[in-house]
């Protein structure tokens, strides 16, 4: 296999066509995506809010650079149980927490020895560094300096029969290990770090909360971790079955890959996923799919289109508040048909917390926002319906 490129090439997860007719309205504007990463204020956000979206950013799990001594022991077995064919260190701090627990366990020397023999990609030059801290010096890295090029040129070559260690030093890189599994790799996942759960619980209920009373559109989940400590978090609040039900009906969940999408599947839920497994990839996915959710409506001369949080009428943006949304969208998923005050409270998430005075006052104060445009018409003594010829 040849050495990575001078300079990497990466895809940008950029703006998707949103199917707007060349609207100036950035295609995520409207609608609120939720983040569950290990991150308080994780780098994935900028390229949502780019896209338009408000970003909901949940630290899902905690990751202390203190790994667990039994499983780094037997990835390190692992390793030395065959010849090593390529050798990925994405963290200086991780990579030498290995060794000197290597140097506890009298592997150290053999360790070496072994990584002697492979071929050394280093996510950054801080990377680089730690490998020639031990006397290693052909090292190659990308451009980008980041894990993902480093995979991405792995993957852009056979990998089938290959023996390939990874320095694990985040979750999230455990989807890239099981896709080089897929094409025929041969993959030890040497993990330096471990999770924990968040230290505030309250963050996970909020989140779980929203996601219920569909304040949010979209989720993206990096990690198996962050996916699980959603759901138990749920179980505890006993509140599981209602975030389920958000996840199959309104609220889009997205992600990074199929680990991280499992106990979500097992569960009944379709999440959309990466296809490989990539940030980039990921985000790309979510930014192209959300704005499909939209309900387009042709009302004369008018082009309104309802999104997550938001109404566009003629390309201009319409912020709703959330029981009128809930209101319209409730409407607008059966458009044409007659609902009653009492249908919709039923069809409604939080129909519960609502009753007919307060969805009269939502359909006044949606017709006060709309200025006129008549999305909503009233049928004398049966209710209410969207206008005919939703799309």
């Amino acid at each position: 296999m040849p050495p990575p490129p001078a300079h990497a090439q990466r895809s940008a997860a950029g703006h998707a066509p949103d199917g707007s007719g060349g609207s100036a309205i950035a295609p995520l504007t409207g609608y609120t995506v939720a983040l569950a990463t290990e991150q308080r204020r994780p780098a994935l956000a900028a390229p949502l809010e780019e896209a338009g979206a408000k970003v909901v950013a949940v630290q899902a799990l905690r990751v202390v650079a203190q790994p667990d001594e039994d499983e780094l022991r037997t990835a390190t077995e692992q390793c030395l149980a065959a010849p090593i064919d390529e050798l990925i260190v994405t963290s200086p701090f991780g990579f030498r927490s290995w060794l000197n627990s290597a140097q506890r366990w009298h592997l150290a020397d053999r360790l070496i020895t072994a990584f002697g023999h492979a071929r050394l990609l280093a996510r950054d030059g801080a990377a680089a560094d730690s490998l020639r801290e031990i006397g290693l010096r052909e090292i190659w890295s990308t451009a980008a300096a980041s894990t993902d090029d480093l995979m991405r040129y792995l993957l852009a070559h056979p990998v089938a029969g290959q023996r390939i260690v990874v320095q694990v030093d985040t979750p999230s890189l455990r989807e890239l290990c099981q896709t080089l599994r897929r094409q025929g790799a041969d993959v030890v996942e040497v993990p330096t770090y471990s999770t924990a759960v968040p230290t505030h619980a309250e963050h996970l209920r909020r989140l779980a909360d929203q996601l219920i009373r569909r304040q949010i559109d979209a989720i993206a989940l990096t990690s198996p971790e962050a996916t699980e400590n959603l759901l138990e978090q749920a179980d505890r609040d006993q509140r599981r079955p209602e975030v389920l039900n958000a996840l199959c009906d309104e609220v889009t969940a997205v992600c990074l890959g199929p680990l991280t999408a499992a106990a979500l599947t097992a569960q009944g839920v379709r999440p959309l996923t990466g296809p490989i497994g990539y940030a980039d990839d990921f985000l790309a996915t979510l930014i192209a799919v959300l704005p499909s959710n939209a309900v387009r409506v042709a009302l004369g001369p008018h082009q309104v289109e309802i999104r997550g949080q938001a109404v566009i009428v003629d390309d201009r943006l319409i912020p709703v508040q959330p029981v009128p949304i809930a209101v319209l969208r409730t409407l607008a998923r059966s458009p044409g048909r007659v609902m009653s005050c009492a249908d919709i409270r039923r069809n409604m998430p939080t129909g519960a917390a609502v009753d007919d005075h307060a969805i009269e006052m939502a359909i006044s104060r949606l017709r006060r926002a709309l200025n006129g445009t008549p999305l909503i018409h009233t049928v004398m003594r049966r209710g209410y319906r969207l206008a005919i010829g939703a799309g």
